[in-house]
């Protein structure tokens, strides 16, 4: 199957410092990442052109599924990824980065008229839910087979399963859906459901073990840690936020001109 990459500079409204590539050789290495296609210039996207520039190294990205890109990974054929979690079996083709850069609860979304009717997991047992393939929410829910799950590889199949009434429920998280939802101008027909879980799940990167990463392993650690203490990642995200609503103000501005 044919894959489409591409390399591009982000440039963000603070500043990332000094690479500490430590004792990294000079010439330009280059990381082999992918990302979800709906989201090719998207939060992952920015938190990878993070930890290259800190590398200083190039950065290469695909766009995959979840499903395909830890596939990838775990093959070799990627050499990093963000937002995996640890599951309890570890794969031995995978070195997860600890620190973890972010700790998230997944959010349950429904249509409007149908989410205040879900008070308790219980009320989960009647739902059919779209979940994105190999990807872990909260235990009772990854642990319970009466559920029924739809598997799907994208947030937009979430949403459009959900509006079309083949799926009752998606679970997901928060920013990104709610973000997304504003930019569909489907804010008040998908909303938060009552019920929430409240278990919060750790998110990592992650090197395969064949990369020549590996061996440098302790920078790329070093790079998170900092990222982390000194605030950038929380920066990344906000900025990421902000100027997805400044862009869909503007689009709301182009729309109501034309018309």
């Amino acid at each position: 199957m044919f894959f489409f990459s591409f390399s591009a500079a982000v440039i963000f409204a603070f500043n990332l410092g000094e690479p500490i590539a430590g004792d990294l050789p000079n010439e330009q290495l280059t990381i082999r990442s992918a990302v979800s296609p709906d989201f090719l210039d998207g939060l992952h996207s920015k938190y990878l052109h993070y930890i290259a520039k800190k590398m200083d190294m190039k950065l290469d990205i695909k766009p995959l599924s979840f499903a395909r890109r830890l596939r990838a990974l775990k093959h070799g054929d990627l050499d990093l990824l963000v937002g995996l979690q640890i599951p309890q079996q570890r794969s031995t083709r995978l070195i997860y980065i600890e620190p973890p850069y972010q700790e998230l609860a997944s959010t349950i979304f429904m249509r409007a008229p149908e989410a205040e009717q879900v008070n308790e997991y219980q009320d989960l047992k009647h739902l059919r839910i779209a979940i994105t393939e190999k990807v872990t929410y909260f235990d009772q829910f990854d642990n319970d087979r009466k559920l029924s799950k739809v598997a799907v590889d994208s947030l937009q199949q979430k949403i459009h399963l959900l509006t079309m009434q083949r799926v009752d429920a998606f679970i997901h998280n928060k920013d990104s859906t709610q973000a997304t939802l504003k930019a569909m101008d489907l804010t008040n027909q998908v909303v938060i459901a009552n019920y929430q879980p409240e278990q919060v799940r750790k998110y990592h990167f992650a090197i395969s073990r064949t990369s020549f990463l590996g061996s440098h392993q302790k920078a790329i650690v070093s790079v998170v840690e900092q990222g982390i203490n000194n605030g950038d990642f929380q920066r990344i995200r906000e900025q990421h936020y902000a100027d997805l609503v400044k862009r869909q103000q503007e689009q709301l501005r182009t729309t109501l001109t034309v018309e």
